[in-house]
């Protein structure tokens, strides 16, 4: 009698317990052979050996079927190589930017239009509001919070979240709802060439600073709320001129290529497709961040939308 070693032994019983669970009668047959070979004395191995002839009586037993190692791995290559092609094809096609999906912003909109003179006496006031008006309301460089706005809030007109406007941006202009999925290409609306009486402007504005990346609502001479936001990058510039705000909505779902952000909060037009709107994608106010938009704040946004009623000039300088 032959007297099996205790790692064959051991051997045997692994592929014993492999043919009681085998999915097919010749599977387990094959099973069966290798462990009786391996331990043909051992008592166990031959229970299993019997048990299986008796469930199994006319299988022939064969090795399970496998897939070789090679064709998994080439497999497995031709799947990785296809999703890259796929991949560079649509990014040459432009259907797909892996750097816009990392980056806040909206439609870009390169178009510019020429320096308004109003801007040189906007920043005239400015210069001489930092350097030492004693009215001027001290402002925290490095927080976005600001001075409470002193007004009562007033109801704003609740626009569908799609309209289409008349020509004239005027605060008398008649918005005519319209279902489309984005806001359409608005008409260019009124640029004062000149500034209006006053220093520069007797009632409430608004001046967006770009070098600095600050906007500071003005009463008059006297600066109201001032905050850090962030404006157009260099690929998509943030207009300059002077401009009134004609359209103001609560919440806009805004699209472009490679993102869309839903939601969008206070979102109040002062040129095309140019707005003050505020932000909850980023948290980067004081460098560009936006594709031409002017980010703001969400509780700062919020005062400004309920401070700024539709007509307010909006300066936008270097």
């Amino acid at each position: 009698m032959d007297v099996s070693s205790p790692s064959a032994e051991r051997q045997a019983l692994r592929w014993a317990q492999r043919a009681l669970r085998a999915a097919s009668p010749e599977e387990a047959l094959w099973w069966a052979a290798r462990a009786y070979a391996a331990a043909p004395s051992s008592p166990p191995i031959r229970a299993v050996v019997r048990r299986i002839r008796r469930r199994f009586p006319n299988a022939r037993g064969r090795p399970p079927a496998r897939w070789p190692r090679w064709i998994i791995g080439i497999g497995f290559l031709y799947g990785l190589l296809t999703l890259i092609a796929v991949l560079l094809i649509a990014w040459g096609s432009g259907a797909v930017d892996p750097w816009e999906l990392l980056e806040e912003g909206e439609p870009p909109l390169p178009e510019a239009v020429a320096l308004d003179p109003a801007l040189d006496a906007a920043a005239d006031l400015r210069r001489r509001d930092r350097q030492g008006s004693s009215t001027a309301t001290s402002v925290e460089e490095s927080s976005p919070t600001a001075t409470p706005l002193p007004f009562t809030p007033a109801p704003s007109p609740s626009p569908s979240p799609h309209p289409t406007f008349l020509p004239d941006p005027s605060p008398t202009s008649t918005r005519i709802p319209r279902p489309a999925m984005t806001v359409p290409s608005r008409p260019r609306p009124t640029v004062s060439p000149t500034p209006l009486p006053g220093p520069p402007f007797p009632g409430r504005w608004i001046l967006v600073d770009l070098s600095d990346q600050e906007l500071t609502a003005y009463e008059g001479e006297t600066p109201i709320l001032r905050t850090k936001v962030s404006t157009g990058r260099p690929r998509t510039p943030t207009v300059i001129g002077t401009f009134r705000i004609y359209l103001k909505l609560r919440a806009q779902t805004m699209t472009g290529p490679g993102y869309r952000l839903p939601n969008v909060p206070y979102v109040m037009y002062f040129y095309k497709g140019y707005a003050l709107h505020g932000t909850y994608w980023h948290n980067n106010f004081g460098r560009p961040m936006s594709h031409g938009c002017v980010n703001l704040p969400t509780p700062i946004a919020e005062q400004l939308y309920q401070w700024a009623d539709i007509g307010t000039p909006v300066v936008v300088q270097p």
